[in-house]
This record gives C-alpha cells, sequence and structure tokens, in this order.
C-alpha cells in the first residue's frame, strides 16, 4: 500500500473517534508501527501526515466515516470493539438483541439516568446490531410535566443517542385493560376495596383482605365501575393474587392497576384507571420483545414481582434482567423533584442552569456528548456503584474540545493601562488555534494608551515586568512602561485586551464573571465551543450588542 494511503485510513480512523479531528503524533506512531523502515526517513513523513491529517480534519465527520468505511472498514470494527468498554451480554445473538430506555416524563434527562440507564441500553443494542427502543411511561398524570416529553427526546437526539423505536405507554391502555381482565376472570387478581390504611395492617401481618375472596363475578362488575369512571380514586385499586403470606413483603398481593381521574397531558379523561409500574413494564417488554433490560440494582423486587406477572399472563418469554450500581459524581445528589423546587424558588434559570446535573446543563456549558458518552462506556456494567470525580469527565472532554476550540483572550475584572513609550505597532495578528495554522489568524487592534489586563494579574504582578501574550514586555510600575520586545523564558506571560472589545459574561457553576474580550469575538456565533486562553473551555450562549455570553465548561 502507497505511504499516502497508510497515512489517509490511520487519520480517518483517528479524526472519527476523536470528535472529528485526528492528531498528528497519533497517526505519526501508527504509521511508523505499520513500517518500521519509515524512521529513516522521519521528516519527510512527517510533513506528509501533517498534509493529509489537515485535509482530514476539514472533512465533515459524517464524510469521515464514509470515507474509512470504503477504505479500510476493519479499522472502524477494530475501533469499535476497543471502544465499547463493555463484556459480551448474556443470552444474546447479533440481530436479536433489542432494549428499552423507559423514562417518566417528570423531567429532562440527569447525567447519571444517562450513563447507566441510557447509554447501556443503547451501547448494547447497536454492539448487537439490534434494536433500541424509547418507551415513555406516562401512566401517572399526577407527575407528568407535559414539557419533560420534548425534552426526553430532545436530549437523546443531542447525545447522538437516538431511538429506532418510539412508545408511548399512554397510546396502549386498551392493551393493559384487555391483560387486566384475563386475570380478573382467570381469579387471578381481584378488585381491592380495603383502605389504604387497613391493607397496610394486613400485609405486615400476612393477613389476607377480606376482597381477596371475592367471587370472580364481583370483581368484574367493581371492575366496569372503575373503567367507567364510576368510582372515586383511592376507592378501589386491582390487586395480584400472589399470597400475602409471602416472605418477600412485596410479593403480598401488589396493586396492578388504580383509579386516576387527573386529566392526562395526551389522553384528557378518556381514561379513569391507570396500570402501575411492574403490570405496564411486564406487559410492554413482552408485547415489543424486549430482550435484555438494563436496570439499577435496587429494581431487584421489581423483577420477582414482574417475573410473576409473567407467569400469571401465560408470557412464554421474560427479558434477560442486567443490574448495574449508579454512577455518582461529587455533590449530585438531586433528585427530579428537588430540582423543581429550585427553579420555582428561583434559585436557578431552569432545567439547563450549569449548577444542575442534567444532560441540557453540560451541553450548554460546552460538554461534548462523546465525553459523556466514552467515559460511561468506561464505567462497564458494574454492579458496584462507582465514585467518580469531576476530574474524570473533564479531562476526556479537553482532549475533545482541545482540538475544537479556538483561542480567544479574555480580561476579568478589566484594569486599564496606558502603556508608555510603546512601539508604533497598531495590530497583532495571532492564530485561531496553535496546532491547526489552516483555520487563519485573528487581528486584534492595539491602542497602547488602553490596553486591559485581569485585576487578578495587576495585584499578582504589580512592581514587576511581564509580557503581554504575543506582543511585549511592560513593566506594572506607577507608570506601566514599555521595555523590550525580547521574549525571556521565566518571564509571566498574561492575556490582554485592547480596543475595539466586546463585553464578556462568563457563567460558571458556581459564579458569574464579568470582563472583556477581543474584538474578534463579536463575529462567534452561539453554540461555538472556545478557548479563553489562561481561563478554560466554555460554549458561546448568546452574542449581541450588548455583549457576549459564555457558559463555563472547564479549564
Amino acid at each position: 500500500m502507497k505511504l499516502r494511503n497508510i497515512i489517509l485510513k490511520y487519520a480517518l480512523q483517528n479524526a472519527l473517534f476523536h470528535g472529528g479531528k485526528a492528531n498528528t503524533g497519533a497517526v505519526m506512531g501508527k504509521v511508523i508501527s505499520e513500517n518500521r523502515d519509515l524512521k529513516s526517513n522521519v521528516k519527510e513523513v512527517k510533513s506528509l501526515v501533517e498534509q493529509i491529517v489537515r485535509q482530514v480534519n476539514l472533512m465533515p465527520i459524517e464524510e469521515q466515516r464514509k470515507e474509512l468505511e470504503k477504505f479500510a472498514p476493519e479499522l472502524l470494527e477494530k475501533k469499535k470493539k476497543e471502544q465499547k468498554g463493555l463484556p459480551d451480554l448474556p443470552n444474546a445473538e447479533e440481530g436479536e438483541v433489542t432494549t428499552r430506555f423507559a423514562p417518566s416524563p417528570t423531567g429532562p434527562v440527569n447525567l447519571g439516568q444517562f450513563m447507566r440507564a441510557v447509554m447501556l441500553s443503547y451501547a448494547y443494542a447497536k454492539m448487537y446490531k439490534g434494536t433500541f427502543i424509547l418507551r415513555i411511561e406516562d401512566t401517572d398524570a399526577k407527575k407528568i410535566d407535559p414539557e419533560a416529553y420534548r425534552w426526553i427526546k430532545e436530549d437523546l437526539v443531542r447525545m447522538g443517542t437516538k431511538w429506532d423505536k418510539l412508545i408511548m405507554q399512554s397510546d396502549r391502555i386498551e392493551t393493559y385493560y384487555k391483560n387486566a381482565k384475563k386475570l380478573l376472570k382467570e381469579d387471578k387478581a381481584y378488585v381491592c376495596t380495603c383502605s389504604a390504611e387497613n391493607f397496610r395492617e394486613y400485609k405486615r401481618n400476612k393477613k389476607d383482605c377480606p376482597c381477596r375472596g371475592n367471587p370472580v363475578e364481583k370483581n368484574l362488575e367493581l371492575w366496569d365501575a372503575m373503567v367507567a369512571g364510576k368510582l372515586e380514586e383511592g376507592s378501589a385499586i386491582v390487586r395480584f393474587k400472589i399470597s400475602m403470606s409471602s416472605m418477600n413483603p412485596v410479593l403480598r398481593d401488589p396493586p396492578l392497576l388504580r383509579i386516576n381521574k387527573t386529566p392526562h397531558p395526551r389522553k384528557g379523561t378518556k381514561y379513569a384507571v391507570w396500570p402501575l409500574y411492574n403490570f405496564a413494564c411486564t406487559i410492554d417488554d413482552y408485547d415489543l420483545g424486549v430482550t435484555h433490560v438494563f436496570r439499577g440494582k435496587e429494581h431487584e423486587h421489581n423483577t420477582a414481582v414482574q417475573k410473576a406477572i409473567a407467569k400469571a399472563l401465560d408470557f412464554e418469554k421474560f427479558p434477560t434482567i442486567v443490574n448495574f450500581g449508579m454512577i455518582r459524581f461529587p455533590g449530585e445528589k438531586l433528585h427530579t423533584r428537588d430540582i423543581k423546587k429550585m427553579i420555582s424558588e428561583g434559585k436557578v434559570s431552569g432545567w439547563d442552569d450549569p449548577k444542575l446535573p442534567t444532560i441540557r446543563a453540560f451541553l450548554r456549558r460546552g460538554f461534548h456528548p462523546d465525553a459523556i458518552k466514552m467515559l460511561a462506556l468506561q464505567c462497564g456494567l458494574s454492579k458496584n456503584d462507582i465514585e467518580i470525580s469531576w476530574e474524570n469527565l473533564e479531562s476526556i472532554n479537553r482532549k475533545i474540545i482541545d482540538p475544537l476550540a479556538n483561542r480567544y483572550m479574555v480580561v476579568i475584572d478589566p484594569v486599564q493601562l496606558s502603556v508608555e513609550n510603546a512601539p508604533g505597532k497598531r495590530e497583532v495578528f495571532e492564530p485561531l488555534h496553535p496546532d491547526h495554522p489552516e483555520r487563519g489568524k485573528k487581528k486584534i487592534i492595539l491602542n497602547p494608551k488602553k490596553i486591559y489586563i485581569s485585576r487578578d494579574d495587576y495585584e499578582k504582578f504589580k512592581g514587576q515586568v511581564i509580557r503581554l501574550k504575543g506582543l511585549f514586555n511592560i513593566s506594572l510600575v506607577r507608570k506601566t512602561k514599555y521595555i523590550s520586545n525580547e521574549i525571556l523564558k521565566d518571564m509571566p506571560k498574561v492575556q490582554w485586551v485592547s480596543e475595539p472589545h466586546v463585553n464578556v459574561k462568563i457563567i460558571g457553576k458556581d459564579c458569574v464573571y464579568e470582563g472583556l474580550g477581543e474584538y474578534e469575538m463579536s463575529s462567534l456565533k452561539p453554540d461555538t465551543i472556545i478557548q479563553m486562553e489562561r481561563i478554560g473551555f466554555g460554549r458561546v450562549d448568546s452574542n449581541n450588542r450588548k455583549g457576549i455570553t459564555v457558559y463555563f465548561a472547564h479549564k
């Protein structure tokens, strides 16, 4: 194979799995590894690698994928296996795996939920060329936020985990009714009219409630009254007839369906009876052909109930249940109800506030979807809870966005300097990205009488000689003076802004900073990922006449 083609295949592979941007050093290593004789001509090889990497990095990521599939598909497959970070799935056959992510529409997707329930279900479905179902479990109108239907779908699409099938449980009520009636007719379920308090006492004492002995005819009569809306909420509930003396409390006649007359966002008041989690889940998993269910280990009791329901309904198959431990980040234990309260009290601006552990908050801050997915896959399929530091996620994200983010100078809480004896230079040209000269340079207009640096730098280096990055050296004494152009090894280098400039607001997780940015930032579009020199990475949230707002990701 010609040297150019060898370089091209590795450049495409490296780019495809690093956010669309290949790294010259990594490609060089692969090329030399394949042909050791090239070591004798490293300079020429490196020049060709740099040239081809620049060409590949200008290609859209989908074009890179198509080229690699056409040019060297074996590298794509090999990389996929390396990236998955997942053990083989029990009872799985290629093309026969169906998984599901089944959220309730109470709010958008949070980080922990995505990294476990979503990623395991999605990654294994793709790994085995199977089907990934998004099933929205909207059977409790009291808890539904109508906007959450849209939020959940948006979050999955933006994270690159789009479903193959979309199912709404509220569209399947008649199916649940049919199965409920089957259990009632076969005396495997009954309608209980005991108060919740009384039933708890029967359950605690392992005693049958009086309703358990109802004849089938009476249960069907009560059922018809429930469905017709003739009974009030809390007055009747359908229970699964297992055993009130079971050693496992959850198997003591668990509830299957209850009356809920709260108007439903999608169905209004059409239905008065709605299924509970275990009943709807068992039926849906069977009807939809779900082969593998990924759930937290705290759901093990639910699995026992669902297996009993499946057996009573004569379902031939039951999914393979894979329990996982939770992923925990320091300081992040907010539940949906907590976030709703914070929003209502004005403590956060919304579901995408940078303080929150939601997917939309992390995307707004400038985290790349691939960083979150890669970390999730690295965590594998452990049944133990995993504690992860924020540095793990930030490190992965940094590697992905660093090649993508152009550099800009921003000064926080600016201090104005007037430099005496400054040379005649009135404009400076700096590369947008030091590793990507093909992106061109930015022009910074210089007014020596109006140069701004951050107050922190001013206070730290007052009385010293410093270098204004890319410009010249000055002394920060009583009068700021030009010293020289010579670049000295240990001299402090600080970012600076002159006029014209733009106002910049940086919104972080715990604080808000205001300052000035170089004028080239005025052309940045929302959603652009940038690096603010010596400050860190962020995402442009808005840009208008008042200035630019950047959501801070990390250093």
